[in-house]
């Protein structure tokens, strides 16, 4: 089954295993008194927590206690995550003894240490350590106190015999972390405290790459030389369609076929990937390359899908409130552009434009040829997808070639063009709105004049009258010399097998076909 919502483990865990066997040996590790610590790099929703909940569910081990943290949980930037770091070490190594979640009742405090008192681990600690535990709710936390919540799960370790891995993802927004000081004055306090601890190993994660392989390879950072770098990137092609045919639904296959177009159009991201195939298989098999279309236009390429939401946060995460930033993503998201030819595109000096591509991070990067480019394909099919003329882009990425050709058509007349789901689209290809006005498209790749089934015909005039739709029929004829034409359904004639559609049916304007048909005017005709 695909799992959308929470990190993914078990059954619905692919791939990884190279990155599996690298937190193995920092395990035994660990055991033989000898911790070492890991940074894993990868975007965001990539796999990174499941990875480590994945390796904890494999290698079942009463002697390991994993702690796991979300620094954008909570209040994101602030010191607050170490109260909770620690909390979530007490009730890893208390073993659920208390009955209840100390973090979940920690607000509480005279319940939280009740809780406390039923469990005989605690009971066994050192006077000093239950008493930084008892305070854990309402001590502060300040710069003075922090060592306090630093060292907690070491003592806890050392006390009942056990071992930590403690593992903080999103690590570089600790950056605002540190009150009214530098921020850079935080790390050498965590690895000061950090590589003192005998039983306890660090995991860092996070999508910040360039910051984070700074922060672990930069000869003058605190932290030079202490972790090793484990980089998380999206799945292979092989991969990816193993993920989509394994983790459909009992009764619901995805073929081998469609799976390789799903990562055609969107790639290897696992969290894109899982979206995808859990979008499509809601819906009863068959599967086929319609179903990927109207799957794709809903979760992407609308402003309410669960992917272009959560794409639609990103981009005001890095943009913020500058225009700018939102205009360099727009010019490196129509196509890949040197540093002139983006600042030529926003308008702004090339001085000015490279500090906004920094300010970008690792959104945007430059290839070996000096073109800056956006780094995330998907990410980039979206932002593509949300400037002017951009509904195209579905047609581009899923449609066919006669689609496609239509649709840049349409789009230059001002048109939004976008893929309707199955039930609502029916005998059309495309639905192009203008305003109020919803114009159905049957697309056709023949030579003129056209011809239909009069079963074919009817199931489209009944469509459209069903749906309140206008509607034409686009020709797209054969190479070479392959032509466009829109047709007028009003032209249509009796043929000897069925119905013809000649190229007197041809309209000549059809933003004022459309006005005129919407308010009920009658067209002229062009002669025959």
């Amino acid at each position: 089954m695909f799992q959308t919502s929470l990190p993914v483990t078990s059954r619905a865990f692919f791939d990884r295993e190279q990155a599996l066997e690298m937190i193995r040996r920092a395990a035994d590790r660990l055991r033989a008194g000898a911790p070492s610590w890991l940074c894993i790099l990868g975007p965001r929703k990539v796999g990174k927590t499941s990875l480590v909940l994945e390796f904890a569910r494999r290698n079942p081990d009463p002697g390991i206690v994993f702690v796991l943290i979300d620094v954008l949980e909570g209040v994101p930037g602030s010191l607050e995550v170490f109260r909770r770091c620690a909390l979530r070490a007490v009730d890893g190594a208390l073993v659920g003894e208390p009955g209840i979640s100390l973090e979940a009742v920690s607000r509480r405090p005279r319940e939280y240490r009740r809780a406390l008192q039923r469990s005989a681990r605690f009971a066994k600690l050192p006077a000093e350590v239950q008493e930084n535990v008892l305070d854990l709710p309402d001590r502060r936390l300040d710069v003075e106190d922090l060592e306090v919540y630093l060292h907690l799960p070491e003592q806890l370790a050392e006390a009942l015999g056990i071992t930590m891995i403690v593992a903080l993802d999103e690590f570089q927004e600790l950056a605002g972390a540190w009150g009214g000081r530098k921020p850079r004055e935080l790390l050498p306090a965590l690895r000061s405290a950090w590589q003192k601890h005998k039983r306890v190993a660090y995991v860092i994660s996070g999508s910040a790459k360039s910051m984070l392989t700074d922060l672990v390879t930069r000869e003058h950072s605190p932290f030079f030389q202490h972790f090793s770098l484990l980089e998380l990137g999206p799945f292979e092609r092989k991969d990816a369609v193993h993920l989509l045919r394994k983790g459909a639904p009992p009764g619901r296959p995805i073929s081998r076929q469609l799976a390789e177009q799903v990562f055609d159009a969107v790639g290897g991201h696992p969290f894109y990937l899982q979206l995808l195939g859990e979008l499509l298989t809601n819906d009863a098999p068959p599967y086929t390359e319609r179903s990927l279309k109207d799957a794709l236009q809903e979760l992407l390429f609308s402003s309410t899908g669960r992917l272009a939401l959560y794409f639609q946060n990103e981009f005001e995460r890095l943009v913020g409130h500058s225009a700018y930033l939102s205009a360099v993503l727009e010019a490196v998201a129509t196509d890949r552009k040197t540093l002139t030819e983006v600042a030529h595109a926003i308008g702004a000096p090339s001085g000015a434009t490279v500090r906004y591509l920094q300010r970008l991070g690792d959104a945007v990067v430059k290839g070996e040829d000096g073109r800056y480019d956006i780094a995330d394909q998907t990410f980039r099919l979206w932002v593509c997808w949300r400037a002017p003329g951009g509904t195209v882009i579905p047609m581009k990425v899923i449609g066919d070639e006669a689609e496609q050709v239509v649709a840049e058509r349409l789009a230059l007349m001002g048109f939004d063009l976008v893929y309707q789901s199955r039930a609502s689209r029916g005998a059309f290809d495309l639905l192009a709105t203008r305003g109020a006005n919803q114009l159905g498209i049957q697309v056709k790749r023949t030579s003129l004049p056209a011809r239909f089934r009069k079963a074919e015909w009817g199931r489209m005039v009944a469509e459209a009258r069903r749906l309140g739709w206008l509607w034409l029929v686009a020709i797209v004829t054969p190479p070479p010399g392959t032509e466009v034409h829109l047709l007028d359904p009003a032209g249509v004639r009796p043929g000897p097998r069925g119905l013809i559609l000649p190229e007197t049916a041809a309209i000549e304007n059809v933003l004022s076909w459309v006005d005129q048909k919407a308010s009920g005017i009658p067209r002229r005709r062009r002669p025959s």
